[in-house]
């Protein structure tokens, strides 16, 4: 760049390519999937939700109401006919247009077989794919 010396090309952030842009630890899928929403330490009942995006590493969904960044929640989630429990910590909030919040989680704890139906739902899109064992 003209006009820019070296100690300050040097001190730009690069610009981020496909060669330098890392890969996801887990990758993630656009998924609408049903969830049961409960906080740990409020309500037993739960509040139903849907999520944009799922991952094997956790997911994004829409709120009307800000859960807390750091909360800890626990989520059921419909595969198939299935429903699938972990237990989630809240990562981002970000406030939408409409008032409502996207709520980006990270999964905590997930039993292994709710893992296994976390994976087919990855692994073959919505709907989880694939045939019941």
């Amino acid at each position: 760049m003209r006009g820019t010396s070296e100690k300050e090309r040097l001190q730009m952030p690069k610009k981020r390519t496909a060669k330098t842009t890392p890969k996801r630890r887990f990758p993630r899928i656009p998924a609408e999937t049903s969830i049961l929403l409960r906080k740990l330490g409020g309500p037993v009942r739960g509040v139903l939700s849907t999520t944009k995006v799922m991952g094997l590493g956790g997911c994004c969904f829409v709120h009307k109401e800000a859960q807390g960044v750091g909360s800890t929640l626990f989520l059921s989630i419909l595969v198939d006919q299935d429903l699938a429990e972990a237990k989630v910590r809240v990562v981002y909030e970000r406030p939408r247009d409409d008032g409502s919040f996207e709520i980006g989680v990270e999964f905590e704890e997930i039993p292994p077989g709710d893992l296994l139906l976390l994976e087919r739902l990855v692994a073959f899109g919505q709907g989880g794919g694939g045939s019941k064992a």
